[in-house]
């Protein structure tokens, strides 16, 4: 018979079976949901001239590629477009004839058309063509946009039947129509106004697109501006929101109507500071007052996990005794809000904290994104957040470019309740990706209770899962999967290429490789890649 120091024992020992078990049952479960899976690549060879290609997702109905080839047919430039299915394998592959003079701008998606925007002419000349490319692979039409004002380009959507066009007239924001039916342009009465800035213009789903403007001016009462109009320009609705004395409104970005509500979202931060303090939520009711939510960096759970805990939790506490004392706090960061999505339980904003590392004043020079207040340290010229529809703001062969301007250190998601309460945030530390500039670095999708981020550094995919209830955390990297097995990634082309979410739990990554392959007659190639990359 066992003695009671033996049953003890044995009782101990089985416990702690038990918890071990269940610990590996845990592990196991992440390790499945952790899970990449990369099914498909596409390949392309390319020359050190070549121009890269514009990548722009179709979501269900697969990618487009677009780029300047650098050939002429009939004294025109030809741009190449190649439609590819989900499965990465290519629908159709053909050119189209652009005038020599023209300059890409953006573009837009429709469900079964894309089209593309240039400027003609000179870059002071305010002349535009939109060219129509069906889905199928054939151009249905060309249109020319000729607005009679000095007119600099911001903003470009399309709404219905009609495009949109946001800007400034003698620095002083306007929204231009152009219909397209009739081939009538109309400017949209209601925005010029001195001191302000349109910091968006975005279409909803119901074909429908709101604005943004914000007050720039040093008098006491500042305002937030939100307008809804139809696709006619008639006006729905409007919503005009004071902004709180010593508080600056610096980004925003509109939902569009996937669910029932409208909201702003962005950064915020004080006059003449590119360092932002927080975000705000500003939910749409034009029918009663409200005010602006104001949301400090400490007050969040996990945005300050790239810091030393020590200082997390200095910030956190000054942001607690600073809200108590009407203090605003002196913790920030420079951020940028790239998207907004709704869901279930609300909005999500994913965001990404940055460094610039040198001078940034070549993208203010650019005529192609004018905005009169970048000495102000308010806006952010250069990029349109949250679209990835506009024509990065230099040259590829721009002299200008440096390859030193930004490290992305951080991403991070925000999920905010319809009425703009803090639901729960989640981040992820990124290992100082270097670009040329602000762009995305990192992308994400929520599957059941958990956020899975993914982003690429060189030839690796990092991957983390987040559980939202339980804060469980898996991390794991992946080797960018190449054609061939044999294949050796000899190197990847720094400051280009990706990670976009694509549909649900799937992305598509990008970038270019030198590759060897002892096996092949080229031992050696260069290409450009695309693989599809599933999360699990």
């Amino acid at each position: 018979m066992r003695t009671i120091t033996q049953q003890f024992y044995f009782q101990r020992k089985f416990r702690g079976i038990v918890v071990l078990i269940a610990i590996g049952l845990l592990v196991a479960q992440f390790a499945v949901v952790a899970q990449v899976t990369q099914p498909h690549r596409y390949e392309k060879v390319y020359k050190g001239s070549d121009d890269p290609f514009h990548l722009i997702s179709l979501k269900e109905k697969g990618l487009a590629l677009f780029r300047d080839i650098n050939k002429y047919r009939n004294s025109n430039k030809l741009w190449q477009i190649v439609l590819l299915d989900t499965a990465l394998q290519v629908l159709k592959d053909f050119e189209i004839e652009v005038n020599e003079r023209n300059k890409f701008l953006g573009y837009e998606v429709t469900p079964d058309h894309l089209f593309f925007l240039f400027r003609t002419g000179e870059t002071t000349k305010n002349d535009f063509e939109l060219i129509d490319i069906d889905l199928k692979g054939a151009e249905a039409g060309r249109y020319q946009f000729k607005p009679d004002l000095d007119f600099k380009l911001t903003h470009f959507t399309r709404a219905g039947s009609n495009f949109i066009f946001g800007g400034y007239v003698n620095n002083e924001p306007a929204v231009v129509l152009f219909e397209l039916p009739n081939n009538r342009i109309r400017v949209i009465p209601g925005f010029f106004q001195k001191d302000t800035e349109l910091v968006d213009l975005r279409t909803n789903q119901n074909q429908t697109f709101n604005t943004v403007l914000i007050d720039r001016g040093s008098k006491d009462v500042r305002r937030l501006t939100f307008r809804t109009f139809d696709e006619s320009g008639k006006q729905l609705l409007e919503d005009i929101v004071p902004i709180e004395e010593q508080k600056f409104l610096q980004t925003g970005i509109t939902s569009t109507l996937e669910r029932e509500d409208l909201a702003v979202v962005g950064t915020w931060g004080e006059r003449n500071s590119k360092q932002s303090i927080g975000f705000y939520f500003m939910p749409v009711d034009p029918f009663n007052e409200q005010k602006i939510k104001y949301l400090d960096f400490g007050q969040l759970g996990h945005f300050l996990d790239h810091l030393s805990p020590k200082r997390a939790e200095r910030v956190k506490a000054n942001s607690v005794s600073d809200a108590a004392a009407g203090r605003i706090p002196n913790f920030t960061s420079y951020v940028m809000p790239y998207k907004v999505m709704e869901y279930k339980d609300g909005f999500l904003l994913l965001a990404e904290l940055y460094n610039p590392v040198s001078n940034m004043n070549p993208y203010y020079s650019n005529p192609y994104y004018y905005n009169p207040y970048y000495g102000g340290g308010y806006s952010f010229p250069y990029y349109y957040p949250g679209m990835n529809r506009m024509y990065r703001p230099y040259s590829y062969n721009n002299s200008m470019k440096s390859a030193d301007e930004i490290k992305t250190n951080q991403t991070a998601v925000l999920s905010f309740s319809p009425n703009g309460k803090i639901n729960w945030d989640e981040s992820f530390k990124v290992d100082e990706i270097k670009m040329p500039g602000i762009d995305q670095v990192s992308d994400f999708c929520i599957k059941g209770d958990q956020i899975h981020f993914l982003y690429k550094k060189e030839s690796e995919l990092k991957l983390k899962v987040i559980g939202i209830e339980d804060d469980q955390v898996v991390e794991s990297t992946e080797k960018i999967r190449t054609a061939d097995p044999e294949d050796i990634i000899r190197s990847e082309k720094e400051f280009e290429g990706g990670v976009r979410q694509w549909v649900d739990n799937t992305f598509y990554v990008w970038g270019y490789h030198t590759i060897r392959n002892a096996s092949n007659d080229d031992k050696v190639r260069d290409i450009f890649y695309i693989n599809k990359v599933v999360v699990k």
